[in-house]
């Protein structure tokens, strides 16, 4: 690694603080609630969070392109770090939820950031074994985060669980530092009318999910995507390059992986509580079942770089989506009378499919990518991600909330699943096998 050392650490603690910051939120939450008041805000902590982090991911991804990937991490890990000092500071339930729209600003641009300076300085190869190093911190953090958030809550305060981001900030910009960018940068025109318009859209859909009557958010966030296509096609350098969609790769890799993170992506959100409610465990025993993916993923993502260099894309995408139809249908077939370790054993089968396709998927969106349009490639394939993922565990509460009890609840949750990961199994057949680069390798 020589001189990127400082910089692959940099990008690792970069990691580690969006991980810790999901992971110590939920153990947390309740006691700010309950010391703040509003609990009919309760949920607008994450919800705003979510909103922020995820409409400015492709408008990263486009500065990113124009003026380098380490300004603009160094700016995103910079407004997390002012907005973690603000929460930490906050004295009601309404400046908390805005103050945490000042942190998802910033939490928008460090994973997809990170990745597209993976995708600059590291060989297709190397980089299969960094993700599964990014996998495993979320992995770990989903572990050291609730016992971290119970250790400040309980001996310290609750504010520290956004303090503590103050020196991990801190020592991610100065591993950045030294990072010197080898690429040259284009300056070019920012389509802002379309940024504030495709965000805008998006804002309404994600707020859809979090409102009682979601109807009219759903009907202008569809005209807002309508008049949004209107003035891209009249823009000379449009906000999402048309130019993306006309590349088949990039197109049937996006494609593919916003409908895998519909489907079981976003399982692993109710597992925990089928546990708990459905077969009486405790909160450790359920929490603990999550490690089975974690593991998984680890071992689906770590040789991925050699395998698409010996393979290819299409075969990987084919061979993933497989894995997660067949682990998808026993989770439908036995999940009411499963024991614990059949369910581990399972669900980490199923973890190799996360951990593959989403190392492929994050390479192919690059490798597919000219150089000039790498970051914004990138960063619409995470953006997908969410979206898919906000959405499918939105249909899955939905689906589990009109259900008898949690039992055949969550047996309907994999069947919705399970149905859309079939539809991934036959656009995993679309996507090319190969990019330039893997072909001349």
């Amino acid at each position: 690694m020589g001189k990127n050392r400082y910089v692959f650490w940099g990008l690792v603690i970069t990691t580690l603080i969006s991980a810790l910051d999901a992971n110590i939120m939920q153990t947390a939450s309740p006691t700010i609630v309950k010391q703040l008041g509003k609990m009919e805000l309760f949920a607008w902590i994450f919800a705003v969070y979510m909103l922020a982090s995820t409409v400015t991911v492709p408008l990263y991804g486009k500065l990113a392109d124009m003026y380098g990937r380490k300004k603009l991490l160094m700016i995103a890990v910079g407004l997390f770090t002012f907005g973690s000092i603000l929460c930490g500071m906050a004295n009601s339930m309404v400046m908390l939820i805005i103050y945490r729209g000042v942190q998802g600003l910033g939490a928008g641009g460090m994973i997809p950031l990170s990745m597209i300076i993976v995708g600059d300085l590291f060989t297709i190869e190397k980089r299969g074994k960094i993700q599964a190093v990014f996998s495993s911190i979320w992995a770990l953090s989903s572990i050291i985060g609730p016992v971290m958030g119970s250790f400040f809550v309980e001996t310290l305060t609750w504010r520290w669980i956004f303090f503590i981001n103050i020196p991990i900030g801190i020592a991610t910009l100065l591993c950045l530092l030294p990072y010197k960018e080898q690429m040259e940068f284009k300056k070019t025109y920012i389509d802002f009318k379309g940024f504030f318009l495709f965000g805008f859209s998006i804002t309404l859909l994600l707020l859809a999910t979090n409102v009682s009557n979601p109807l009219w958010y759903v009907i202008a966030g569809c005209v807002g995507f309508i008049l949004f296509a209107i003035v891209e096609k009249k823009e000379t350098q449009p906000f999402l390059p048309v130019s993306l969609f006309k590349n088949k790769g990039i197109l049937m890799t996006n494609l593919f992986m916003l409908v895998y993170c519909l489907s079981f992506f976003g399982t692993s959100n109710f597992i925990p509580l089928y546990l708990q409610q459905g077969k009486h465990m405790s909160i450790y025993q359920s929490g603990l079942i999550l490690l089975s993916t974690a593991v998984g993923w680890m071992f689906g993502s770590t040789p991925a770089g050699k395998w698409i260099i010996r393979y290819g894309y299409k075969k990987l995408f084919i061979i993933g989506s497989f894995i997660t139809v067949i682990s998808g249908f026993g989770l439908y077939l036995f999940i009411k009378d499963i024991s614990y370790m059949n369910l581990f054993i399972i669900l980490t089968i199923q973890g190799v499919a996360f951990g593959l396709l989403f190392a492929v998927g994050t390479i192919a969106s690059q490798e597919f990518a000219e150089s000039n349009i790498k970051g914004i490639s990138t960063s619409l394939q995470m953006f997908l991600r969410n979206i898919g993922t906000s959405v499918g565990v939105t249909v899955m509460g939905v689906i589990i909330n009109h259900t008898a009890n949690i039992t055949n609840g969550i047996q309907n949750v994999f069947l919705y699943a399970l149905i859309l990961s079939i539809i991934t199994v036959f656009l995993s057949f679309l996507i090319p096998a190969k990019t330039r680069e893997t072909s001349q390798a």
